[in-house]
């Protein structure tokens, strides 16, 4: 579960930079650059945990960690589709890239600045099948909630003592 969590977070990832960036030419608002950010993280933790072999109490311990960081990129995702919601103008209709208000003032302002939203994270750029770009982050985040979870609950019944067994070579 944890390659196919792997797999779902470099899947998004690609999508949203390869595609949505690179071919349609959409530039990510400060919301979309946060759930990168918990995409990046759970991808790296889904590695570690795939491939590091833990056992039991390690594995239980990466799938707590993957369901807390799912759980932010989740609320992140929540609170994009609520600004997307509202109706138009009750926005700020500009701001300051995350990555300079990173850099100027902090991470913590840019995240709180992110979060508040600007004009570009309540403006509907694509859809797919009705669903906008945070929506279907939304259900990412739900899928690899789910994986992590239906892992937990595996590793926590599993025998202890008996760590998974490394794939052969």
């Amino acid at each position: 579960l944890h390659l196919y969590g792997l797999g779902v977070c470099l899947a998004a990832l690609g999508f949203g930079y390869l595609y949505l960036e690179r071919v349609l030419g959409l530039e990510p608002c400060p919301l979309c650059v946060l759930d990168r950010i918990v995409l990046w993280t759970l991808a790296g933790v889904f590695a570690l945990a795939r491939f590091q072999h833990p056992g039991k109490r390690g594995r239980i311990g990466y799938d707590v960690g993957l369901l807390l960081i799912a759980a932010i990129g989740l609320g992140v995702a929540w609170r994009h589709v609520y600004l997307q919601t509202l109706p138009p103008g009750s926005l700020a209709e500009c701001g300051a890239g995350f990555w300079f208000l990173a850099e100027q003032a902090g991470m913590e302002a840019a995240v709180a600045a992110a979060l508040r939203g600007t004009g570009d994270c309540g403006e509907v750029q694509w859809t797919f099948l009705g669903l906008s770009i945070p929506a279907l982050t939304l259900g990412v985040f739900v899928l690899l909630l789910a994986l992590a979870l239906i892992d937990l609950i595996r590793a926590a019944r599993s025998r202890p003592g008996l760590a998974p067994q490394a794939p052969p070579r």
